[in-house]
């Protein structure tokens, strides 16, 4: 009895710590379109996002090091740090420049397209085939794309194409970095690879700080604009990072990639209480079609 007892609890964390994890990464651009309100630049909260969070990766990777018995080979850290940059710097980066154009609502739910771009990936450079219900999934999710901008109203058109496209990168160029991470992380190990390809992109974004805004004037910058980057480290950051891992260790990948669906519902309610975001019934279609395809894709 105790025994299924423990069970239970563990399958009841397992979930909280999901639903956290997707909470917490929701809240990440709703913090950026917040930075915005206060003339924040892109680089510069990226650069302080990533600042913040770079201790945890530092202890991790020291730590993880040590407990590592396989070294890593020079073709593993070519692709460790191309993958770093990819997944961290460049769609982090796509990211925050196109939330300057369009609203928290819609990066969120351009963003979580994601997975079907991985299935694409696969297909193309791996030949994974495509089962019926992957066309199906593919079909679902950019159907429900097709009812979000038929229900645009917020951005004008030039700002909706050109902030749709830097997500639309953001997505891409992450679903690249999730199908490289697929083939090294069993090679090199979750911790040991998330930890190094973080403090790569980390650096990375320092010297893309530095080389356009020069070093970074703490003392002048506006208070907001600090707690705000920290805010992003700790809440959008640090905290899913460690919840989400610690879910999958309870529940297993598949019932925590069925509650990370919950990400682009967070957003949107986030954006239409704090920011004041329009929600309209065809973009709740949208949205649950996109949701739909992706969990089909998630579940495989």
């Amino acid at each position: 009895m105790n025994e299924l007892s423990n069970s239970t609890n563990k399958q009841y964390l397992g979930v909280f710590l999901g639903i956290c994890s997707a909470a917490c990464f929701s809240s990440k651009a709703i913090m950026v379109k917040i930075a915005y309100m206060y003339d924040a630049d892109p680089i510069f909260m990226l650069f302080l996002r990533l600042l913040f969070s770079l201790p945890l990766y530092i202890v991790l990777a020291i730590i993880y090091s040590n407990k590592a018995d396989l070294k890593i080979t020079k073709v593993q850290w070519i692709w460790i740090s191309v993958l770093g940059l990819l997944g961290y710097y460049l769609s982090s980066l796509f990211d925050f420049i196109g939330l300057q154009y369009i609203t928290a609502s819609l990066e969120r739910l351009i963003l979580f397209i994601y997975p079907t771009l991985t299935v694409v990936l696969n297909t193309i450079l791996f030949g994974s085939a495509l089962r019926k219900k992957d066309y199906f999934a593919l079909g679902l999710t950019y159907l429900g794309i097709f009812f979000i901008y038929l229900g645009n109203t917020e951005s004008n058109t030039e700002n909706l194409i050109k902030g749709s496209l830097f997500v639309f990168a953001c997505a891409f160029t992450y679903a690249f970095y999730i199908v490289g991470s697929g083939k090294l992380i069993p090679q090199v190990g979750a911790q040991r690879y998330t930890a190094y390809a973080m403090i790569i992109s980390t650096v990375a974004v320092i010297i893309h700080q530095l080389k356009s805004n020069g070093i970074p004037d703490f003392a002048h910058t506006s208070a907001p604009i600090l707690w705000i980057g920290f805010a992003m480290a700790i809440i959008a950051t640090v905290i899913p990072s460690i919840t989400l891992a610690q879910s999958i260790r309870l529940i297993g990948t598949e019932k925590s990639s069925i509650i990370a669906t919950l990400g682009p519902v967070f957003t949107i309610l986030l954006a239409y209480f704090i920011l004041g975001e329009p929600f309209t019934l065809r973009q709740g279609l949208g949205t649950v079609l996109i949701i739909g395809g992706v969990w089909i894709v998630g579940k495989k």
